[in-house]
């Protein structure tokens, strides 16, 4: 080598408008305070409706961060995203597939030997759930919705999926199909995972087996529709149609 940088070439371009639109506004996020507020509230380790008060500065930062990173051995699973394709990685020693792909195999004897990529069916079962009652700001106008870990058929590991059903209509072990949002961009928001109809909730399901559990989840939503319709102004009908929609694409 004679020192030398080796420069990448650019194949596909899709963020130069992006860059435009967002890289004034990550200059301007620089984390400076831009302005404050003083306020009075309870101070101290004390009871309730015993608290001391005291003055407290607030201050209001800005932050704005534009990343840009490669994702590099495994880039072939997210243009597989893009392209409508689910892609996972097999061991050509032991046999494990891996999906989320892993560009050398985990298991110890195989002394990280490199991935071969196979492409995986649109389909598989849930390994665990949670229901998000509440998210990050990115998030907030999906609420509530499943973050699921869906084992891809043929695959020996689980991949995080959003589920896309209402929250009392979910089990472990529950069969799904994956499904690709119509605007694609190289991220799992890329896809979802949708219930397979016509299956029951077994006996030992920790949610459906206890009405005291459906009971209060579905308190618990109503409050979470509240919410949407006094932040964002979406209806629970909107949250339902959502769901329903998912189902017949």
């Amino acid at each position: 080598m004679d020192g030398r940088r080796v420069r990448e070439r650019i194949v596909e371009d899709r963020v130069s408008e992006v860059l435009r639109e967002w890289e004034e506004y990550a200059r301007r996020g620089n984390l400076r305070v831009r302005g404050y507020q003083i306020v009075r509230g309870p101070a101290g380790n004390t009871r309730v409706g015993e608290e001391e008060e005291d003055e407290f500065l607030i201050v209001y930062r800005p932050h704005g961060v534009l990343y840009h990173h490669s994702l590099g051995r495994v880039s072939k699973f997210f243009k597989g995203l893009i392209e409508g394709k689910l892609y996972g990685t097999r061991c050509p020693i032991c046999g494990t597939v891996y999906c989320p792909p892993r560009a050398h195999c985990w298991n110890p004897d195989c002394r990280a030997q490199p991935t071969e990529w196979v492409e995986l069916p649109k389909r598989g079962r849930v390994h665990t759930f949670s229901i998000m009652l509440f998210s990050a700001d990115a998030f907030l106008d999906q609420l509530p919705f499943i973050l699921g870990y869906v084992q891809i058929d043929g695959a020996h590991t689980a991949l995080p999926i959003q589920i896309l059903a209402p929250p009392t209509h979910v089990w472990i072990g529950q069969e799904v199909k994956i499904k690709f949002r119509g605007e694609r961009r190289g991220e799992l928001m890329d896809i979802y995972a949708v219930p397979i109809p016509g299956q029951k909730p077994p006996e030992w399901s920790c949610l459906h087996r206890d009405p005291r559990a459906l009971k209060d989840l579905e308190r618990d939503l109503e409050k979470v529709y509240k919410f949407l319709e006094e932040r964002f102004g979406i209806k629970k009908d909107d949250v339902v149609k959502r769901w329903e929609e998912a189902l017949r694409e």
